[in-house]
């Protein structure tokens, strides 16, 4: 496995101990029908997908910034900031 797999692995591995001292109950429960594990990813889901569109603004947010702050740059500073930027890369 690669390096960002084994560090999935791990956070499984925390999220289960996390699980299993908070509801006192591992994955393998019987109590809950399919039903409800369909209900309970939902939920997960739209609670990720909440998360992401907070992530999504946050990135407009800043590229907003940054494009006025480049577009106050005089020319000369920009195009030696984009020539720092390309040394960097390379």
């Amino acid at each position: 496995m690669s390096k960002i797999e084994d560090e999935v692995c791990e956070k499984i591995q925390q999220r289960a101990e996390v699980g299993l001292k908070k509801y006192g109950t591992t994955m393998e429960r019987e109590d809950f029908s399919d039903l409800d594990w369909m209900n309970y990813l939902q939920e997960e889901l739209m609670d990720g997908a909440v998360y992401l569109q907070r992530m999504i603004n946050n990135y407009q947010d800043m590229a907003k910034k940054i494009t006025i702050a480049v577009d106050l740059l005089p020319e000369k500073e920009l195009q030696l900031y984009i020539e720092a930027i390309n040394e960097l890369e390379s």
